[in-house]
């Protein structure tokens, strides 16, 4: 491989060689030590490869011996030079053109607001172009975090927002805020399961853990408790920094809510056999037909009991029509005895352990919700020592998020 690349930045000639006795002249040009490769025949033509720098030392031995020699193919990187120094316009067009697209894509060019329901679009583009970001600016002139926090300030329905730029568009992802019910009863945000908190979005109450904290099931993650200045009726978050200043403050109690995801660690367990047993139906089937009256069942004809050890039955009952709106308790009885044939089959080890792995996951995932999300997973091979061998055990260490707030009022 190395090989070939180097002969390509040393550039090569395919040459047609015409003459008698073209052997005779494979074997001059080797012994002279010039170096020849894909050598074909055809007819009184000979086809070779050599090297650049060779052909002008190789030329003479070839005339010497009256053969005809023509430049067949030129290839390799000094060829290729030569042609785009003849077309340096297309290069310098080509350069220009990469040049404008790196820049054009330092630009803004369009502005994307997703999330919107009850906030006027026109609202937020117009405070977008009080603060100068609009299309045609540069992209790395606008701060986000900051754009984020102010808007959040000067749009009271905003919950959250997230603002990022995908190419040359500004995405702003917006959760309003939801209007609570005076009547609504206050409660608690609590935990569901167990985890380390990774997502914390507060929508209304006071947040009693942080992003990163690990919590137990039944822990309080957000309060229904917040505090207000009287003064200047904002939320604040502790009662006693701002009685220190003096500043009174009323207690309210909401209904809390908010966003709260943690990384949840699940154990689930799967297995498979590597030797599997299944039922084949046959081609040998036998019928009876019987009549039952009450509890007691008369035969007919046919077998009274199933005639094989292994089968499986097809039953229809019939009952006799009405006479008389007299429902006479006489039933018809047909049933099919079909034999079954036990098969084993022996299955690959490596398909007994995927198939143990995706039930183990699948008894995880059947007790989480659809929108979690798995981080990370870890499968492991348990091996039980005198157990079945037959039997291919897996255990699967699953890393979850999802939602784990639920309401306590």
């Amino acid at each position: 491989m190395l090989k070939k690349l180097y002969t390509l930045v040393e550039g090569y000639l395919r040459l047609e060689i015409q003459g008698a006795n073209l052997e005779k002249c494979i074997n001059i040009l080797m012994r002279e030590g010039f170096k020849l490769w894909d050598i074909i025949r055809i007819g009184d033509r000979l086809y070779v490869n050599i090297r650049l720098k060779d052909f002008k030392n190789i030329r003479p031995h070839l005339r010497r011996k009256r053969y005809k020699v023509r430049i067949n193919q030129k290839r390799g990187l000094p060829f290729f030079f030569t042609k785009a120094l003849s077309r340096r316009f297309l290069i310098v067009g080509l350069l220009f053109l990469i040049l404008s697209l790196y820049t054009l894509s330092s630009f803004l060019f369009f502005i994307e607001i997703q999330g919107l329901k009850e906030i006027e679009k026109e609202e937020i583009l117009g405070f977008l172009k009080e603060v100068e970001i609009h299309p045609g600016v540069l992209k790395s002139s606008i701060p986000l975090e900051d754009l984020e926090k102010a808007l959040i300030k000067r749009i009271p329905k905003i919950a959250w927002v997230n603002i990022y730029f995908s190419g040359t568009r500004l995405i702003l992802e917006v959760v309003e805020k939801k209007i609570v019910d005076s009547k609504i009863l206050p409660s608690d945000i609590v935990a569901a399961k167990s985890g380390i908190i990774s997502k914390l979005i507060v929508l209304k109450g006071t947040p009693v853990v942080e992003e990163g904290m690990t919590v137990k099931k039944g822990d309080l993650l957000i309060s229904r408790e917040v505090f207000i200045k009287k003064e200047e009726e904002e939320v604040i978050n502790k009662e006693k920094e701002d009685n220190e200043r003096g500043i009174l403050v009323k207690k309210e109690e909401v209904k809390a809510e908010g966003i709260i995801k943690a990384r949840i660690w699940y154990e689930g367990y799967g297995e498979a056999k590597v030797l599997q047993e299944y039922e084949q139906l046959t081609d040998n089937s036998k019928t009876s037909l019987a009549i039952k009256f009450k509890e007691k069942m008369i035969n007919l004809k046919g077998p009274k009991s199933a005639p094989y050890a292994n089968y499986k039955v097809v039953e229809e009952v019939k009952t006799l029509p009405k006479w008389r709106n007299i429902d006479l308790p006489i039933e018809l009885v047909t049933r099919r005895y079909i034999q079954v044939k036990k098969i084993k089959e022996k299955i690959k080890l490596d398909t007994a352990k995927q198939i143990a792995k995706e039930e183990a996951v699948e008894s995880i995932l059947q007790g989480v919700s659809k929108e979690a999300i798995i981080l990370n997973s870890k499968l492991k091979l348990i091996d039980l020592a005198g157990e079945d061998n037959n039997i291919i055990r897996v255990k699967a260490l699953l890393e979850i998020e999802e939602e784990i707030g639920i309401r306590r009022e």
